[in-house]
């Protein structure tokens, strides 16, 4: 079965389309699980809109590691392949995980053959893989 929200995940920062030339920029809160093309949107006022996920358009982010945006009190759950085969799990809130993915990273980069952050989305009630992040993509924010 398809994932569906034409991909599109919480904490996506989007651009909407409202149609005749018209936009609305903001961030995705919930999706809902009755219809696989709505969603809610937080405008950068602090107002909630329902959208059609069809019409939005990804901002990806420009810097750091994540091509997703953790939203702080969504749970984050993040596996840590070592090179050893050794499976890590931690788990993370949205507003400290990139602290700790990167502090994880900086003492046993050389180690991690690659990264897997999870989330349970609040409108399906399962896990869905956000990123992987291979050895390769990361060996820049190691301090080795």
């Amino acid at each position: 079965m398809a994932r569906g929200w034409y991909g599109l995940y919480l904490g996506d920062r989007v651009v909407y389309d409202i149609g005749t030339g018209r936009k609305r920029e903001g961030t995705i809160v919930k999706l809902s699980i009755s219809d696989r093309n709505k969603g809610i949107l937080i405008d950068d006022d602090g107002k909630e809109h329902t959208v059609v996920c069809e019409y939005c358009t990804k901002i990806p982010p420009t810097e750091g590691i994540f091509k997703f945006r953790p939203l702080s009190d969504i749970q984050y759950t993040v596996l840590i392949y070592d090179t050893d085969g050794y499976l890590n799990v931690y788990t993370f809130l949205g507003n400290e995980i990139e602290e700790n993915v990167m502090r994880i990273i900086s003492n046993i980069g050389d180690e991690i053959e690659k990264i897997a952050i999870y989330v349970r989305e609040t409108a399906s009630n399962l896990n869905s893989l956000y990123q992987e992040i291979k050895q390769n993509e990361f060996i820049e924010f190691y301090k080795g």
